[in-house]
């Protein structure tokens, strides 16, 4: 099964005069957080191969605060490509950098990453939680949360959008 986990940036600073967004870095909340659903992916076997991180501050110190305890021989790309991209762009860039891999996460931004949860999930994704998780669930994508999609397929290059299942989505108070 290929997994994909979009995880978005912990919780940032407000945007000071004179800072521009790229360089917006995490509050002490988002550091514990990030720390803390680094912890939970681990523990819960919910590693990836490789991880995709925009380059903005904020994702990459999500990154390297989530991979303190993870083994060394996760892959990591750090891609300017991430950073205010278009689900359809997210999408691409999940295949062209990640096709081979059955495993895959990727630390950026909203709106683009609700927007591709949505087109990633097959219309009876919620048989998986009896329900339980509704529209507005997934409209509603906070600081440091995650989602985890799998897919019929082995390798990431051979997924096919709109035919996901929701595996678990956890937010920052659920760690």
């Amino acid at each position: 099964m290929a997994r994909v986990t979009l995880i978005r940036h912990g919780k940032t600073e407000i945007n000071a005069v004179g800072k521009e967004d790229f360089d917006r870095t995490l509050t002490l909340r988002g550091q514990k957080n990030a720390t803390a659903a680094g912890n939970f992916l681990l523990d819960h076997r919910m590693l990836p191969q490789i991880v995709l991180v925009s380059s903005a501050a904020r994702t990459r110190q999500t990154y390297e605060l989530m991979q303190l305890q993870w083994p060394e021989d996760i892959a990591v790309k750090f891609l300017d490509q991430l950073y205010e991209a278009s689900a359809d762009t997210l999408m691409n860039l999940i295949f062209d950098n990640c096709g081979l891999k059955s495993k895959v996460a990727v630390i950026g931004h909203n709106p683009s990453l609700v927007i591709l949860l949505n087109h990633m999930l097959a219309e009876n994704h919620h048989a998986a939680f009896n329900g339980r998780v509704t529209e507005q669930d997934l409209s509603y994508f906070p600081t440091c949360c995650f989602a985890d999609i799998g897919f019929e397929a082995f390798h990431v290059k051979d997924i096919v959008t709109d035919s996901g299942k929701l595996l678990s989505m956890k937010r920052a108070k659920d760690f």
